[in-house]
């Protein structure tokens, strides 16, 4: 196995959730440049309601200029437990609250470019009654909640109407009933 030793490292961009740097590698005496982008922890959730129906977001995401369906997700701020996240993520993007949440699995999200490190949850969800809500969408974030049943976003993945990889992975995890949510919903289905 070949010896990497990271010699330097000097950011070149600093954005307003993530960073650029140029990093100097030593590669078994070989020196190698590569451009990373250093990322906040992040958290996705799987948002099922008590009937077993997904939530999905329709928004517009810019760097693919068009709009998708995705799972809730969002950056972990500082000092933030990613529970506490994905809780106010939750309320902020959807009008949800979790009833019932557990951690599914961590990841790298795309380790080849970025430190993005994903925690991704499952919970079963209720609505927000009406003035119990504090949380909305920001300001930049338009979005559109639509709810599904669990056949229809596996056929909205084969038909490639969900695209998200943190949406696909979630729904795959679920499929194959290993989330740790299973015992907690309802097996509804079309």
């Amino acid at each position: 196995m070949a010896k990497n030793t990271i010699i330097s490292e000097k950011q070149v961009a600093d954005m307003r959730v993530f960073t650029v740097s140029e990093v100097e590698l030593d590669k078994s005496g070989r020196h190698v440049h590569h451009s990373v982008v250093r990322f906040c922890g992040t958290a996705s959730v799987l948002a099922i309601t008590k009937e077993g129906n997904i939530l999905l977001e329709k928004q517009y995401r810019t760097p693919i200029d068009r709009w998708i369906y995705e799972i809730p997700a969002g950056k972990i701020d500082k000092g933030e437990d990613p529970t506490h996240c994905i809780i106010r993520e939750l309320e902020e993007e959807t009008g949800y609250r979790p009833i019932k949440i557990v951690k599914s699995f961590e990841a790298y999200t795309s380790c080849g470019c970025s430190d993005e490190y994903m925690h991704y949850f499952t919970a079963v969800v209720e609505k927000i009654p009406e003035g119990e809500r504090k949380l909305f969408p920001e300001i930049d974030e338009d979005l559109e909640i639509i709810e599904v049943s669990r056949d229809t976003a596996e056929k909205m993945i084969a038909e490639k109407q969900i695209v998200d990889a943190k949406s696909i992975m979630l729904l795959t995890a679920l499929k194959a009933g290993t989330t740790g949510i299973e015992e907690y919903i309802s097996d509804k289905t079309d």
